[in-house]
């Protein structure tokens, strides 16, 4: 049987209306060391679950006042990653298909087998464990990101200007970029956690969670994400670019194709993009390969950090001498998205993060570690361009909101101008 520390702390609540099944399964409860308490019927275990919370729910389907049916669809609007166990007479498929579609971790035959039903409430109370520990670790990641962010706010409005501070800055971020979402910040919490629950096995092996270890695997993979990101950053970085005679027709076409190529992310969110109308045609000089991986990592931005069914504004404009491509996308007015114009500028820094990562795009990501914006400014600085990414006000519908504004500078060819 397994061990009692990888059991909740909290109580199971039992729901049955049966005074006789009550005390059956007290008593099984009670030999197992279970914490329990007992409701009635399933508004009696709502009054309850509103006072306090419990581990595991086992449930009677039928029960007056409130059926268990009933209950179980309001516990789980109220608490979606409720673990709950099923006690029924009907042994049917279709009965048996239509309780598992409710969402329950099980269910148990009446009457009730007495080791199956132990082993089968042990299995639920192990389960309950490794969730509450899957998001114990996720909070612990928010909160730790929610701290690096404060300190990164303090050192940046208390730092002096020093030879040295671009250097410790870049070191700083990346510290607080290892220590965020999954990957390298999350594998050595596992690995802690897995450490700390080894099971010694026969044959000199160690016995480790399934469910650990899986996470384990998903944030290894996210690791060579990241890695794979380093070093397509290190790439870019010792490409020389050639620079050729390029019409700004040449750059807009690219940009369907940009698209397509994340149409999965688009799609997913409800997103709408909108492409430029730009009559013209402007000589550039340019590297359209470069060019390319400027727009995927700004479409790409756009598409993380934009609201679900909003749009995506790609415009093009000349500007004193400049031919400006602009991605603009709608942002939430939070903590994150309402950056004061002093942290804006270091958005370009390496390793410098506002933004949780995004996990669901990471395997599109052309880079990691918060080096995407980065090798942006790099390339259109390699362009005699610019880049700057700012918070901007959109008057464009009805109602003003809050919106980012990613700007790419080329420099029009043939046209006299100053130095900047």
């Amino acid at each position: 049987m397994t061990s009692l520390k990888r059991r909740p702390a909290l109580p199971i609540l039992i729901v049955e209306d049966l005074e006789e099944n009550q005390m059956l399964l007290a008593g099984i409860c009670s030999q197992m060391q279970v914490p329990f308490k007992i409701a009635g019927n399933g508004q009696e275990a709502l009054d309850l679950c509103a006072k306090e919370s419990f581990s595991v729910f086992l449930v009677d389907l039928m029960m007056p006042v409130m059926d268990g049916k009933t209950f179980i669809k309001l516990i789980k609007e109220k608490i979606p990653d409720s673990v709950i166990l099923v006690q029924t007479a009907l042994d049917g498929s279709e009965q048996i298909i239509e309780i598992m579609r409710m969402g329950v971790y099980d269910y148990i035959i009446k009457p009730l087998h007495m080791e199956l039903f132990r082993q089968t409430l042990e299995q639920s109370l192990e389960y309950r464990y490794l969730k509450d520990i899957e998001k114990k670790l996720l909070l612990e990641e928010s909160k730790e990101l929610r701290d690096q962010l404060e300190w990164l706010n303090y050192k940046e409005t208390s730092r002096k200007t020093s030879n040295n501070s671009v250097e410790m800055n870049s070191i700083f971020n990346l510290k607080t970029t290892l220590s965020q979402g999954s990957g390298f910040g999350s594998m050595t919490t596992i690995i802690d956690s897995i450490k700390s629950m080894l099971t010694p096995a026969q044959d000199n092996y160690y016995k480790i969670d399934k469910d650990l270890f899986d996470l384990l695997l998903e944030n290894n993979h996210h690791t060579k994400s990241m890695i794979r990101g380093l070093e397509h950053a290190v790439v870019q970085l010792d490409k020389k670019l050639e620079l050729l005679q390029t019409q700004s027709s040449d750059i807009i076409q690219e940009i369907p194709g940009v698209i397509t190529s994340l149409e999965s992310h688009i799609h997913k969110k409800g997103l709408k993009t909108n492409l430029p109308i730009f009559k013209g045609d402007i000589a550039l000089s340019a590297d359209m390969p470069a060019l390319k991986i400027i727009l995927k990592e700004l479409l790409l931005n756009a598409i993380k950090y934009a609201p679900p069914n909003s749009n995506i504004d790609i415009f093009v404009t000349l500007v004193e001498g400049y031919f400006c491509l602009s991605i603009k996308n709608k942002i939430v007015d939070d903590s994150y998205g309402n950056i004061s114009s002093d942290i804006q500028k270091n958005l370009i820094l390496p390793f410098f993060r506002i933004h949780p990562p995004v996990e669901e795009v990471h395997e599109d990501e052309p880079f990691s570690l918060g080096l995407g914006l980065t090798i942006v400014d790099y390339i259109a600085n390699k362009h005699h361009g610019m880049f700057f990414i700012r918070n901007a006000t959109d008057h464009t519908s009805e109602e003003t909101s809050l919106c980012v504004l990613a700007e790419l500078f080329l420099p029009i060819q043939n046209k006299k101008k100053e130095k900047t």
